[in-house]
């Protein structure tokens, strides 16, 4: 129950779909948006470990947490790093945070696939390519179970916000990129 409501926020998405997509473009934008994840993700880790698990664990809880999942639709903003430290900043239990966030992730992604795959079938999806779509969704497959295991280690760890780092690094690289393009 709580993963189908944790996904309702992304209905809110559906209207601004476009605005959003148009966000991609905007370097500065996503420079300053991994900037802010850093925090996030930096202030989040150093939080009182929580004890909530899917027993106690409320709807208020869930919808929240989907809030964030629902604003990391947004380039620069990591999704598993929004939902997992909007689930800390809850009280959730680190290991229920990242299991919590991968799962809400489920049907997001599914529907963002089927999404997609209608836009591509409108758009005349050549069947020959298929083998390579299906080669890249294995690859994608693997290397997603592989970075939950990571996630999982460093937020078991305490060690969660050390992404914060990568987000900085690659957010000043974003805007650098930005303002010397622009000269």
């Amino acid at each position: 129950m709580l993963i189908i409501v944790a996904t309702l926020p992304l209905a809110a998405v559906l209207p601004v779909k476009d605005y959003v997509e148009g966000l991609y473009s905007n370097t500065v934008f996503i420079g300053c948006a991994l900037l802010v994840t850093g925090f996030v993700l930096f202030f989040s880790d150093r939080l009182a470990r929580g004890h909530k698990s899917a027993r106690s664990a409320t709807l208020t809880d869930a919808v929240l947490v989907g809030l964030a999942q629902a604003v990391a639709v947004v380039p620069g903003v990591s999704r598993s790093g929004a939902t997992i430290s909007a689930g800390m900043m809850r009280g959730f239990d680190r290991n229920f945070a990242v299991r919590f966030s991968f799962l809400m992730s489920l049907p997001a992604v599914l529907g963002a696939n089927i999404i997609a795959l209608i836009g591509a079938v409108k758009s005349g999806f050549d069947t020959a390519l298929l083998p390579i779509y299906l080669v890249g969704v294995a690859v994608a497959m693997v290397s997603g179970l592989l970075a939950i295991s990571l996630v999982k280690m460093l937020a078991d760890k305490g060690k969660f916000g050390r992404f914060a780092y990568y987000c900085w690094a690659v957010g000043v690289v974003a805007l650098a990129a930005s303002f010397f393009t622009r000269a």
